[in-house]
This record gives C-alpha cells, sequence and structure tokens, in this order.
C-alpha cells in the first residue's frame, strides 16, 4: 500500500507538469511553476511589509517637529538628558521623537502672579486667614496680604532643578514674609514706610532663596496689598496709627519752624551784637569830644535827641525874639509855643 501510494502521487505530480510516462524520449524537465508563484507571493508580502514599516517610521519622525512661538524657548533632550535650548521664539524645530527624545516649550517672557493671604475666585476676594496672619517682632498678630510677580529666567533649572516649582515659589514666600514682618514692631509695620519696607525686604530675601534652590525663577515684583491688625482690634489700631500719624505731622511742623526761626534769631543776634559795638565805638568818640569841650557835646547831644523824637511831634522850634513877631494862621490852632533856654 505504501508503494502504491507513493507511484499515485508521482503519477499526480507528472501529470501537473505535462509529461506522461511513455509519451516520448529524455527532454528537459518543465520548469516548477508552482515554485515560482510561491516565490513571488513572499516577495509581495515582504514588500508590503517593508512599505508599511516605512510609513510607521516617517510618521514616527515626524512627530519629532514643533514650533517654538515668541516668548518661548524650547529644551530639547535625548534619552533624558539636556543637548540643547533654542532660541526665543526659533519657529519650528525638530527633535528625535519619543522614546528617544523630547522637547518641552517654556514661555520666558509670561510675567506670572500668586497671592498670599487671600485668592480670587470667581473675582470675589477670599481671605485666607492661615497665610495672612503672622507674628510682629512685639509679638503682635497683624494681616498681611501680598501679591507677587515672577518670572522664568532659566528653563533648564524651572524643569529639572525643582519639583512643582509654582509649589515652591508660594511656600518660599510665605516664609520670606513672615521673616521680613518679624523685624519690626506693629506700629512700624503697618504705616505706608513699614509696608513698603516689608515688600522690598521680601523681595530680595524671596530671591536669595530662589537663588540657592536654583529654580531657574526671577522675582519681578512684591507688591503690599493689604498691611493692617486682625478684624477684632483693627479700630483701635487705627485710632493709635492716627494718633502716632498727628504726632509725627507735629514734630515735622516744630522741626520745620525751628529751622525757620534758628537761623532768624542768629542772625538777628549777629545784628545787634553789631550795632552794639557800632554804639560803643560811637560812644568812645563822642567822650573823647566831651572831655574837650563839654558845653558845645552836651548841647550837640541834646539837640540830635530832640532831633529823633520832635519830627513825629507838632512843633515848630525857632528863636524866642522871633517868636513874639510870628503871625498865626487859623490852620496854626493848637499850635503851642514853648520857650526853651539855651546857653549862648
Amino acid at each position: 500500500m505504501n508503494w502504491d501510494w507513493e507511484k499515485l502521487q508521482q503519477r499526480n505530480r507528472q501529470r501537473k507538469s505535462g509529461w506522461e510516462p511513455g509519451s516520448g524520449g529524455g527532454g528537459p524537465t518543465p520548469p516548477d511553476f508552482t515554485k515560482i508563484k510561491e516565490a513571488l507571493n513572499k516577495w509581495g508580502d515582504s514588500r508590503l511589509i517593508l512599505i508599511i514599516l516605512v510609513i510607521i517610521m516617517v510618521g514616527w519622525l515626524l512627530t519629532g517637529f514643533f514650533r517654538v512661538e515668541p516668548g518661548q524657548v524650547g529644551v530639547v533632550q535625548r534619552f533624558g538628558a539636556v543637548v540643547h535650548v533654542t532660541e526665543m521664539g526659533a519657529g519650528l524645530n525638530w527633535h528625535w521623537p519619543r522614546p528617544v527624545g523630547q522637547a518641552t516649550k517654556v514661555d520666558t517672557q509670561q510675567i506670572r502672579s500668586f497671592e498670599i493671604g487671600f485668592t480670587r475666585v470667581e473675582g470675589r476676594k477670599r481671605v485666607n486667614r492661615d497665610e495672612a496672619l503672622m507674628l510682629t517682632k512685639d509679638k503682635n498678630i497683624v494681616h498681611f496680604e501680598i501679591i507677587v510677580h515672577y518670572q522664568v529666567q532659566n528653563p533648564e533649572e524651572y524643569l529639572f532643578e525643582i519639583e512643582n516649582p509654582e509649589e515652591v515659589i508660594k511656600t518660599t514666600t510665605e516664609s520670606a514674609l513672615r521673616s521680613a514682618v518679624g523685624t519690626l514692631e506693629i506700629d512700624r509695620a503697618i504705616v505706608a514706610e513699614g509696608l513698603s519696607r516689608i515688600a522690598n525686604n521680601t523681595q530680595d530675601l524671596l530671591q536669595d532663596l530662589l537663588d540657592d534652590y536654583n529654580s531657574g525663577l526671577r522675582v519681578v515684583n512684591v507688591r503690599t496689598e493689604r498691611g493692617d491688625a486682625p478684624q477684632e482690634v483693627r479700630q483701635a489700631f487705627h485710632d493709635v496709627v492716627r494718633a502716632m500719624e498727628d504726632k509725627e505731622r507735629l514734630i515735622h511742623r516744630a522741626e520745620e519752624y525751628r529751622e525757620d526761626i534758628i537761623p532768624r534769631a542768629r542772625g538777628a543776634r549777629a545784628q545787634r551784637i553789631l550795632e552794639a559795638q557800632g554804639e560803643v565805638k560811637r560812644f568812645g568818640q563822642l567822650l573823647v569830644e566831651y572831655r574837650k569841650a563839654k558845653g558845645v557835646t552836651r548841647q550837640r547831644l541834646y539837640l540830635e535827641t530832640i532831633g529823633d523824637i520832635l519830627p513825629g511831634v507838632n512843633k515848630i522850634i525857632m528863636d524866642k525874639d522871633a517868636a513874639e513877631r510870628v503871625m498865626l494862621f487859623p490852620d496854626g490852632k493848637g499850635v503851642r509855643f514853648e520857650t526853651i533856654e539855651t546857653e549862648r
């Protein structure tokens, strides 16, 4: 049976190839078209697979294109390491797609902001007392609210040196603010000068801490939104602040008056000293003349003194004999004649 089955298979193959036993001599064996067809089918399958692989490869490479908008930079990584940072607003760029590489865009021109002591929900202000209440140098409780503006300065540090930069800068700001408030007494902390000083100190301390953390962030501005006593004692503190402001205003006014009156008093004193010295000198000269001619000098001094006194008095001085011959007109009523004996 085994032999017959093998014979039958051989005969079938011969029929398919177009050759029968006893049909003729020993010509060349015809080609096996079945094998050729199988080879062609295999080549077609391989070509299709190759085309699919090429399409997938091209599509994968195309995913590496990215656009850097104005104000942004692109941080390009390859196998996790930073290979380069694009220029700001560089436009269309390419990087090796994932998982080989990736690119992260960072906006370095955007001014970001957050609040300490309050939040805004749907346009309404909501106070956060846990953040807002803090202690001053004299152990009094104050209520502070500030707004911080910042931007990314170093995109590499911003992305890879710290985790969750927004949370880090907020907690660091709260710490810096509490330190700045703790350097002033309450009566200094809640006045205009104190609020400005606290804002400046907070900004300086915050920037130092962020630089120590290599955060890649730059503090643009710290603005004090509110600095006041707690709600429960706010009115009493306002009265104290107003009294202190009145005190400062009165002190300032007194200092202005002092700066005005003291120079004038010094000038008047110097003038009087000079006048006195001049009088002393003049009387010294008169003493010398008086000793030479006492009568003449006495008469001259008398006349000079009378000349200083009488200009404002309605009097006429003339010789005794001439006075007896003077005719008075009606408008001379009230003129009184007085005879003064003078030494000849």
